[in-house]
């Protein structure tokens, strides 16, 4: 039997992460970071042109789906996972945002440790950012101070260098509407600003790319190697169940810690088939109890958005125009690869983005149905009650058309979900359920949110560019604003909350702050699934 000190299981964002500081920092111990899927090396998969069909890629993404939502008209939601090194920073959108300070303050209230405040928070994220300050001729629309970034950690983050023509054009228009915003990640979010993301010249910045480039001898990584559960003696995790392409099954020991960071979806999973969860639900599947905890798989908070998209007039801008030609996109792709340049480096590049406190929303009488507790984590001056993202790619619309699409996403929402297991069987995928829309509230918010978009996209000077409106609600209506929601919303694959951290005395408490699962040994939990409610 391989034996190791650590053991991380899922090659995420926080499990790369971990898998480097762990072996360069504790070099007399060894450390095996494992992954059901593959290295996830292809170039090909790393240009940020073309980063929204990097998901569609076989063996990068899970392809998992919801149970049939109830409040979306019974559709079967698109819950894609990244899979394999980098998880999902090898699949998103690379939009990089860190929430309100109100948030981390919150978070440290809620679990009574100062450690999740925004001073303290604030200092880890610049410790891993490698910040790229865009050039002066954008200080009309960013300003990003030192005290808000740091310039020497692993993960690129920042703007593209070369924008399309008309998106200063734009971002003067969107202050008609909404304010400006020159620095969204400062702990402040509030209003319209450039988006910061996870890219540098022309390319996709991922966690397996920035943490595992430079390997210590004694980090080792198991790819296409899929655990199964984590063995107990006792209450102690020590070791886990491996199967997969390059590994017959057997089992890899533990000499110190066996650390989760499956994501929020498959931590609770893994949990689940290693007798950690509620035992009257794993009794019925045959799976004997390790440790009773109700609260496993449960408490899944996530993220609805919908799409509004204009086709525009011949020459209000040209980004979409050269994906309706093959022969231009293959021209276009093998630009970019030979020096990053062309249409995938400028167009659809830089996005805007929008973090909206709406005071409609929080004075509304759906609002103060709300408990008090619930009230006040909504209600703080940074906290936005939606977000927009414009200037984006869209799958609505099929392109020769040219089309200006802004996505709206519900923040603040209170409906919560689980994760389950259908069976006992580790090949099966977990039963996953949001829950999107189940609590009035959140039917209220995209109502809202929605309208307030919509009156966004009309302004005058918007408008003048615009022929008609392609995908949205057929009037401004409550009802056929919330019939296009439950129509067309999807997940902005956003999950967390499924082992929730929390104070050792409060009920749904499943890891403290050190990440520890309550009444267990040797195991430990660092993804988002220990996030006690969904950060902005």
């Amino acid at each position: 039997m391989d034996v190791f000190d650590f053991i991380i299981v899922g090659g995420g964002a926080s499990g790369c992460l971990l898998a480097s500081r762990l072996s360069h920092s504790l070099q007399q111990l060894t450390v095996l970071l494992v992954d059901a899927g593959g290295d996830n090396t292809d170039e090909a998969q790393r240009s940020f042109g073309e980063r929204h069909n990097t998901l569609m890629t076989p063996g990068y993404n899970w392809g998992y789906k919801t149970i049939p939502q109830e409040q979306l008209n019974r559709r079967e939601i698109d819950y894609s996972r990244g899979k394999g090194l980098g998880g999902s920073t090898a699949i998103n959108y690379c939009v990089y945002t860190r929430g309100p300070e109100a948030d981390y303050e919150h978070w440290a209230d809620v679990v009574g440790d100062d450690f999740w405040r925004w001073k303290s928070v604030l200092q880890r994220f610049k410790k891993i950012e490698r910040f790229h300050k865009p050039d002066e001729d954008f200080d009309d629309f960013v300003r990003c101070s030192d005290a808000s970034h740091g310039y020497h950690g692993e993960i690129d983050v920042g703007m593209t260098a070369k924008w399309d023509p008309s998106f200063g054009e734009f971002l003067d228009k969107t202050a008609e509407y909404y304010p400006r915003n020159y620095d969204h990640n400062s702990g402040d979010p509030i209003g319209i600003a450039v988006c910061q993301q996870t890219t540098h010249n022309g390319r996709r910045a991922t966690a397996s790319g920035a943490f595992l480039s430079q390997r210590p001898d004694n980090l080792h990584v198991m790819t296409d190697a899929a655990v199964t559960k984590v063995v107990f003696q006792g209450k102690k995790a020590t070791a886990i169940e491996v199967n997969g392409k390059k590994i017959s099954p057997g089992l890899v020991s533990a000499r110190k810690e066996v650390i989760l960071s499956a994501g929020a979806v498959d931590t609770p999973k893994l949990l689940l088939l290693s007798g950690v969860g509620p035992a009257s639900d794993l009794q019925k599947l045959g799976i004997p109890v390790t440790q009773n905890l109700p609260a496993i798989g449960k408490n899944l908070r996530d993220r609805l958005f919908i799409e509004l998209v204009t086709i525009q007039k011949p020459d209000s801008h040209h980004r979409s125009a050269y994906m309706g030609s093959p022969e231009q996109m293959a021209e276009a792709r093998k630009q970019w690869a030979t020096d990053q340049t062309g249409p995938l480096a400028s167009y659809f590049m830089p996005q805007m983005i929008g973090f909206i406190r709406s005071d409609d929303i929080l004075a509304s009488e759906a609002f103060s149905k709300l408990s008090a507790l619930n009230r006040s984590g909504l209600s703080g001056r940074t906290k936005p009650t939606y977000e927009i993202i414009s200037q984006a790619p869209s799958p609505s619309v099929q392109a020769p058309s040219l089309y200006l699409s802004t996505a709206v996403a519900f923040h603040g929402t209170e409906s919560g979900g689980e994760i389950t297991l259908q069976s006992a069987d580790p090949n099966d995928p977990p039963l996953i359920n949001p829950d999107f829309l189940s609590h009035p509230f959140d039917r209220h918010i995209a109502i809202h949110a929605v309208r307030e978009t919509l009156g966004f996209v009309h302004t005058p000077s918007l408008a003048k560019d615009q022929i008609r409106l392609a995908a949205g609600p057929k009037g401004d209506g409550d009802d056929d604003i919330l019939d296009y929601v439950r129509n067309t919303a999807t997940s902005m694959w956003h999950p967390c909350g499924t082992v929730k951290m929390g104070k050792a005395e409060d009920e749904g408490t499943c890891v403290d702050t050190s990440f520890k699962v309550v009444g267990l040994e040797g195991l430990r939990v660092v993804d988002m699934s220990v996030a006690p409610f969904l950060p902005r």
